[in-house]
């Protein structure tokens, strides 16, 4: 379970989180859902240590994040808006393997556990290609499989379809799914576009930096949507 109290973050003089409390729980599919500058990408981020509040708490399973940051992103996986922004070596199975390589696993364990994250995905085809040769949507697949394979109990991604085109954002919404419903790992979803949510159970709106709705996604309506600043 992942808790959030009191949560206030001050960037310079300006408050962007306000007073925030949230729990995840395991195995969940929560959506978190605003407009630009309302705070959600700043949440997502204090949920793997990324970014540490100004004053509150977060805690992951048991762990705070201001005091261990190492086990909390073991935790939790974070997939960038854009891939390029975590995909560090050249070739695609280098980069899967690099955080194994860090932790120290050793050599024929890397392989065999890329070689699995690979075929999950279906991109087994692309181990040997370079990062900077490939498409939006399979850099997206390396990041993630870059995170996969280091057996995270939530993933939180940060705006997954901005830079996919439609077969593209149908393949990764797919995979999303199905990472919880089969894999049941918790996953946190980050977006400004209510097409991202068909497959959420838990629907967070954020505006100002604060919470306006948090619910079942059934509950959700154009009303708090229009109060959000999105399109209805």
């Amino acid at each position: 379970m992942i808790q959030i109290k009191n949560l206030y973050f001050k960037y310079e003089d300006e408050l962007v989180l306000n007073n925030i409390n949230l729990r995840l729980n395991d195995s969940s599919y929560t959506a978190i859902i605003g407009a630009n500058g309302s705070g959600k990408t700043t949440l997502a981020k204090h949920l793997n240590a990324l970014l540490l509040p100004t004053k509150g708490t977060v805690i992951v399973d048991e762990i705070d994040t201001k005091k261990d940051q190492f086990n909390v992103r073991k935790n939790v996986g974070f997939i960038f808006q854009s891939p390029e922004d975590q995909l560090v070596h050249s070739i695609v199975e280098e980069d899967i393997a690099f955080g194994l390589e860090n932790i120290g696993i050793e050599t024929d364990a890397i392989k065999n556990k890329v070689r699995t994250i690979l075929r999950l995905l279906n991109i087994e085809y692309l181990a040997k290609k370079n990062v900077n040769m490939i498409s939006a949507g399979q850099k997206q697949l390396t990041a993630l499989a870059g995170v996969l394979v280091m057996e995270p109990k939530y993933i939180v991604f940060d705006e997954p379809t901005t830079t996919l085109d439609n077969k593209n954002k149908r393949n990764i919404m797919g995979i999303i799914a199905k990472l919880n419903k089969k894999d049941k790992i918790g996953i946190i979803l980050v977006t400004n576009l209510l097409s991202d949510i068909k497959y959420a159970e838990n629907v967070v709106v954020m505006g100002e930096g604060k919470i306006i709705f948090n619910d079942k996604k059934s509950k959700l309506n154009k009303s708090i949507l229009k109060k959000a600043g999105l399109d209805v």
